[in-house]
C-alpha cells in the first residue's frame, strides 16, 4: 500500500505535510487534496521502499529517504497536519 492510500485509509483527505530532515531543517508541502494527488511519493521526492509509518501517534509521521537536486538522499520525517 502506497502513501497516498495509507494516509487516505487512516481516514486523512485535505491534509499539509511538514517534513522535517536530520539537520533539522523544515519544509511545508500545504494543500494536499489525497484524493487528487496520482503519486504522493514522487511529489515529495521520497523513495518508497523506505517509507515507515507511524500513523497511529498522538502526532502522526511517516519516515523516509528523500532525495535532494543532487541525487543525495537524507532522512526525512513527514508529520501529516490535518485541515
Amino acid at each position: 500500500m502506497n502513501l497516498k492510500d495509507k494516509l487516505l485509509t487512516h481516514g486523512y483527505d485535505h491534509i499539509d505535510i511538514l517534513l522535517v530532515d536530520e539537520e533539522a531543517n523544515q519544509t511545508t508541502v500545504p494543500d494536499i487534496t489525497l484524493h487528487k494527488v496520482t503519486d504522493l511519493e514522487y511529489k515529495l521526492y521520497l523513495d518508497p521502499e523506505t517509507i515507515t509509518y507511524h500513523l497511529n501517534e498522538e502526532d502522526p509521521y511517516f519516515e523516509a529517504e528523500q532525495s535532494d537536486e543532487e541525487g543525495e538522499s537524507k532522512k526525512v520525517k513527514g508529520f501529516v497536519l490535518e485541515w
